[in-house]
């Protein structure tokens, strides 16, 4: 035992003469990709998947001016250098002319992949005191599509422009569809106080207006508030509601149908919110067949979704975000506001605008039938549904923002997965326990920190999955925009830890502890240590000795909480930092087990 205190010892004053080479996973087995930034300012908000496994990242670059940027990433998490390959930074486009918003940012950057592999990016932007939405379109090398000019004839964007809706209302983009049916562009926001609704022309960019091929013409013109432009392509609604009979509402997302109707999951009302819904026809007009459980024959096209609390008040709601299933059914992420703070939930929303009951959780109240309040703190910012045909199709993995759970401020984020169509029918609403997260500890919800990674500009935004189940989160880290990826079952994609080193059968500090150790300190070994970072057993983005060594050194030799951590400084960056962490970390996901 002396002699292996001592080698330990040795190992930690080494430590500091050596570097040890990582080796790629996703981003050199870190888990999380950066895109750079030439000041460390930079944030990101969307995030796409292409057909080949790239990553369409966007967000605002602070550096530039507050401009829009996008950034292409490889399947590996590596910068994209085919993309804007003369670029300052090459895999990353700064759209440079239009200024993004700094103080009335409701979703940020939105972005998309159309059919041809052309870039769409949606934002709002300002021009002397007034806010716009602004839309750019890039070819798949990354450079400008000159052919998207936009609807001022007069002015051609030549790849980006700005759009003007109303002749003087403020104008806020929520989200971005390309239509299934035909790849126009829709995007929704709020005009003044209202909902609005804008559609592009794949073509040009310009204005949808053309009623003899499918053109936006919008509802009846009792239905519209004042400020609306009353023209095609564009327009603004009311959205009566239960507490707001003006219908003062906002657009908050948009999802689009195989045979082009337009779905727009809202938020109605000012301070007393609602949850509320808007089903479009092709053409724009209400779609008279959505009228949910109560509206007569005729009057559909907005169904407000109300509830109520167990004595019977009414219960604020807001909106997050919408997908269609792909049975044409549609999940709807919400807010739910239960006594002095919101909740996460999901609603199902059938094609007529009735809860489908069918997805229900088996939680107490406040789910039920047809709601799941998977998340009983913390906001709703996005989710995804798993592509595919395989284990992980149809599954629903969240995102939320959740400060103050645990105690951890500062850059909190949740991700819940949900059933939905796999394993059997009584499951189908039901939280998805197979999701146990970073550290292999919890079940179904698990919790992950960003600030943990630096002391500023931290948060995440916007969820993707692939066909593997595998899922990809935006936002930003150390200033820059970023992209963390986690396996299925909530892994972090680092390489793996795998405690038996030398596969004996059995976890030896005295074999595979010093063998661990030995190849952080780039000292030769006879055994073949897995690629990547998943001996980062403190999770700050760097394999030490004298931390992450001596981490497991302990543990394989019985040591457990307080005695685990003692005399090992905790990096700034580190994201375990607790001895339960780290011993869930170590037992779940390296296999050292139970002392």
């Amino acid at each position: 035992m002396r002699n292996l205190r001592w080698l330990v010892l040795f190992f930690v004053v080494l430590s500091s003469w050596f570097a040890t080479p990582a080796i790629a996973a996703f981003a050199s087995g870190t888990g999380i990709a950066r895109v750079p930034a030439s000041t460390g300012n930079d944030e990101g908000y969307g995030i796409a998947l292409q057909s080949d496994g790239k990553i369409v990242v966007a967000g605002r670059c602070i550096d530039s001016g507050a401009n829009p940027c996008v950034a292409r990433l490889n399947a590996d998490g590596s910068m994209d250098t085919s993309f804007n390959p003369t670029g300052a930074v090459p895999g990353k486009r700064v759209i440079d002319g239009l200024v993004i918003n700094t103080s009335s940012f409701l979703r940020g950057v939105k972005v998309m992949i159309a059919a041809d592999g052309r870039i769409v990016l949606a934002t709002t932007c300002s021009l002397a005191n007034r806010n716009y939405i602004c839309v750019a379109r890039l070819n798949a090398d990354g450079s400008f599509d000159g052919a998207f000019d936009g609807p001022d004839a007069g002015n051609p964007g030549n790849g980006r422009f700005r759009l003007q809706i109303t002749t003087s209302l403020d104008e806020v983009l929520s989200d971005v569809a390309l239509q299934r049916i035909d790849g126009r562009i829709v995007l929704v926001g709020q005009c003044g106080s209202y909902h609005c609704v804008a559609r592009l022309r794949a073509t040009d960019g310009s204005y949808d207006a053309d009623s003899a091929d499918f053109g936006l013409l919008g509802p009846a013109t009792a239905d519209r508030p004042p400020g609306d432009p009353a023209a095609n392509g564009r327009f603004l609604y009311r959205f009566p509601s239960t507490f707001n009979s003006a219908g003062v509402g906002n657009g908050i997302a948009v999802e689009t149908s195989n045979e082009g109707k337009i779905v727009i999951a809202g938020t109605c009302g000012t301070s007393a919110l609602e949850l509320c819904i808007t089903k479009l026809n092709r053409d724009g007009t209400f779609d008279a067949d959505f009228r949910g459980d109560s509206l007569p024959v005729g009057q559909g096209g907005r169904v407000r979704i109300l509830t109520t609390d167990e004595s019977g008040n009414a219960v604020k709601q807001r909106a997050a975000d919408i997908k269609m299933q792909a049975d044409g059914r549609f999940l709807v992420q919400c807010g739910y506001f239960r006594t002095s703070s919101w909740s996460q939930c999901l609603y199902r929303v059938n094609s007529d605008g009735t809860v489908a009951t069918s997805f229900s959780s088996g939680l107490p109240f406040p789910s039920e039938p047809g709601r799941v309040v998977y998340n009983a703190i913390g906001d709703a910012l996005a989710f995804t549904i798993t592509p595919g045909s395989g284990s992980y199709a149809n599954r629903v993995v969240t995102l939320g923002n959740c400060d103050g759970v645990g105690g951890n401020t500062g850059g909190t984020s949740c991700v819940t997965a949900v059933r939905n169509g796999t394993g059997p029918a009584s499951a189908d609403g039901t939280i998805d326990t197979s999701l146990v997260g970073p550290n292999g500890d919890q079940l179904g919800t698990f919790n992950f920190r960003t600030r943990g990674l630096s002391l500023r500009n931290n948060d995440t935004r916007e969820i993707v999955a692939d066909a593997n189940g595998d899922f990809y989160i935006v936002g930003e880290c150390d200033g820059q925009m970023c992209v963390y990826k986690f396996r299925a079952d909530g892994a972090l994609d680092t390489g793996p830890c795998v405690a038996d080193a030398d596969a004996d059968g059995r976890v030896s500090a005295a074999s595979d502890g010093l063998a661990i150790v030995r190849n952080m300190l780039g000292v030769p070994i006879p055994v073949t240590i897995p690629p990547g970072l998943g001996y980062d057993i403190d999770g700050d983005g760097v394999l030490n000795a004298s931390r992450d060594g001596l981490l497991i050194l302990r543990r394989m030799l019985g040591f457990t909480g307080t005695a685990l951590l003692r005399d090992i400084p905790s990096a700034t960056t580190a994201r375990r930092t607790t001895a339960s962490d780290i011993e869930s970390y170590l037992r779940m996901r390296c296999g050292i087990p139970r002392p």
